[in-house]
């Protein structure tokens, strides 16, 4: 009975369980209760939007007014490689996504799924102000972080923001993540009841396909360029990931499969020291399985809600918001997709639909999503031993 009712309380498990439901109901209830609830998600999603760039601007400026002064050139480093890393993830899924989505046929039909839309409209909204945008918050932070670090003021700033901190993560722990299931329920209720969710996602299962083989192809192709080349060394390499993979399947957080990828890494570069910082520095930041799997998932919704394709340059600018925005993630199952909302609604135009179909889709893929965090930080610790070796190489040959 306990291990039913631990059940219960997984999210995914419960975000299931709303969907379902959803789809049962939407074809039975009356239009003032279907309103009703998608008025109750609006309203979830409005107040989340607020306070993100608070969130952002109190996570990143902890973690630069923290940083010492004879390591901050190194932290930029990694934190450059990773910015490099996930935004070229990020172009990889755009162009797979470009090439591989008219092929299954999800191109031919938005119209079809965008012909019922607008029949429930929320019966008010709360238009709350946008007091900062989260790109300026995340700038403001890095900038006040690394001055305050040299001020007598420090202590006390520092107490200040470690407070915001404290009750926006209880806000998420308490409020936001528990009630997601509420809030995905009232916008799946309008979809079903618009008669557009069982087309939704039965035309997602072939994308969820697809983007486990970009996923599962992307991340070898790291391995083998962190072999130096090398196919048997590359398999070798995964092989010794395989169990921080797992275990990140199971937990869904890459925080807490920290001490077995360490583990695991060490292994893989022989060398315990750079594991052990590159590891904990970047495991919540470099997240390929976040940029493929939530590009993929975007140029899908693009294309059913009849939305153009972004071009290149426009993608370039998501793509580098997406991964400022990705600095400031923290390790609750779920929650590192809330930090990228922002960034889908102004930089791709994403409706509050679009991206409650995404964040539902997200979590309920995330075990497979953290697997490949996993292994895409050992895959990138690899890269960074390589790049060392051949940097050390040149530097000797001159």
């Amino acid at each position: 009975m306990k291990s039913l009712l631990r059940l219960f309380k997984s999210l995914p498990i419960q975000l299931i369980l709303s969907i379902a439901l959803a789809f049962v109901l939407g074809n039975s209830l009356a239009l003032g209760t279907v309103q009703l609830f998608y008025t109750a998600s609006n309203c979830f999603i409005d107040l989340l939007l607020f306070i993100l760039p608070f969130m952002v601007f109190s996570l990143i400026y902890l973690a630069s007014s923290n940083t010492e002064q004879k390591s901050l050139q190194l932290l930029i480093l990694i934190f450059g490689g990773v910015f490099l890393s996930n935004f070229t993830a990020l172009f990889v899924a755009y162009f797979f996504s470009n090439w591989t989505l008219p092929l299954v046929g999800i191109s031919e039909q938005f119209g079809q799924f965008t012909s019922a839309q607008s029949s429930v409209s929320p019966l008010f909204r709360w238009h709350l102000p946008t007091l900062i945008s989260t790109d300026k918050a995340m700038l403001l932070a890095m900038i006040v972080g690394l001055v305050a670090s040299r001020l007598s003021l420090k202590k006390a700033i520092d107490k200040a923001v470690s407070r915001l901190s404290h009750i926006i993560n209880l806000l998420l722990n308490k409020f936001f993540i528990p009630l997601l299931p509420l809030y995905v329920f009232g916008f799946c209720l309008k979809l079903s009841y618009e008669e557009a969710l069982p087309q939704l996602f039965s035309s997602y299962g072939k994308v969820f396909l697809l983007s486990m083989l970009l996923v599962a192809g992307y991340i070898f192709f790291l391995y083998f360029c962190g072999s130096g080349a090398n196919f048997r060394l590359a398999l070798k390499s995964l092989r010794t990931m395989l169990p921080a993979g797992l275990t990140g399947f199971s937990t869904m957080s890459s925080a807490a499969t920290m001490p077995i990828t360490i583990a695991c890494t060490e292994k893989t570069t022989q060398d315990a020291d750079l594991t052990r910082l590159v590891i904990p520095t970047t495991s919540n930041i470099h997240m390929l399985g976040d940029d493929l799997t939530i590009v993929m998932c975007a140029m899908t919704l693009l294309t059913m809600f009849g939305h153009p394709t972004p071009d290149l340059a426009s993608f370039a600018l998501f793509a580098s918001a997406f991964c400022v925005a990705k600095l400031s993630c923290v390790g609750v199952p779920g929650a590192s997709v809330l930090v990228v909302l922002p960034v889908l609604q102004s930089s791709l135009n994403f409706s509050p639909e679009m991206i409650t179909v995404l964040t539902t889709i997200y979590i309920l893929q995330d075990s497979f999503g953290t697997a490949a965090n996993v292994l895409g930080n050992g895959a990138f610790t690899l890269l960074v031993q390589r790049l060392g070796r051949i940097t050390n190489r040149s530097a000797v040959a001159k």
